[in-house]
């Protein structure tokens, strides 16, 4: 009896002592936990509202280009991640062409296209990408079948001038959103140029037999600030051929 009052007078301080420290250490990564999760929360609940529609926040390739991450799933639940490239709103297509950027009221050159629009920013960017999608649209002025007909013809203008920078080793598709529909209180009123924005979109990642498009537009369906498939006209998705 004696010795095993000893052994347990010896061994109880080093065992109460474990036990706080385990006891304590439980509590750490409970409050580290709880704070983690409020602040993820906070961080969500300040770029989305309650319908869950977000507002992406973008970053910068340089000076006049923003990319905006987004994550889609197809109807099989397949993942992708896409990187939307978008020119600042003083670039755009003129209006009524297929064929001409702008830079506020300056239509550029086939030159300044490619040195200044396909900067080198903006190649290596896309030059990583799994696959390209060019993206053609039209603002809300005119009929909605030839607009349509004109964002064809913008997304295969673009995709042109990406293959003549970067060459034709990565897969390019074009999405054709044709015409704006739904025009916006808040939105800025005479000047409609921020409807036909110039844009790339970059596959970054894609699960084994995602349907890109099915994944894209689910993607694309809950921003505030990229061109949702709900305020365009179209949703046609194509692979691109020259």
């Amino acid at each position: 009896m004696s010795e095993y009052q000893e052994e347990s007078y010896s061994n109880g301080p080093h065992t109460s002592g474990t036990f706080q420290t385990v006891i304590g250490a439980l509590i750490l990564l409970f409050t580290v936990g709880v704070f983690g999760a409020v602040g993820w929360d906070a961080y969500n609940a300040a770029d989305k509202d309650k319908t869950g529609v977000r507002r992406i926040l973008a970053k910068r390739w340089n000076d006049r280009t923003l990319v905006f991450p987004i994550e889609g799933t197809d109807r099989a639940g397949r993942h992708a991640l896409f990187d939307v490239v978008v020119l600042t709103k003083n670039y755009g297509w003129v209006r009524g062409s297929t064929t001409e950027l702008a830079k506020d009221d300056r239509r550029l050159s086939p030159e300044e296209i490619q040195d200044e629009v396909l900067a080198p920013q903006l190649r290596e960017g896309l030059g990583s990408a799994r696959g390209l999608i060019a993206v053609g649209l039209a603002s809300q002025e005119g009929e909605v079948e030839r607009e349509e007909q004109r964002g064809a013809e913008r997304a295969a203008r673009t995709a042109q001038w990406v293959q003549e920078a970067l060459g034709e080793r990565i897969p390019m598709w074009t999405l054709n959103l044709g015409r704006y529909v739904d025009p916006c209180a808040d939105c800025e009123d005479t000047d409609t140029s921020w409807q036909r924005p110039f844009i790339v979109i970059a596959v970054r990642q894609v699960d084994q037999g995602t349907h890109i498009s099915e994944a894209l537009a689910e993607a694309l369906s809950y921003t505030t600030n990229l061109p949702a498939p709900s305020r365009y006209s179209a949703f046609a998705f194509t692979k691109f051929t020259r």
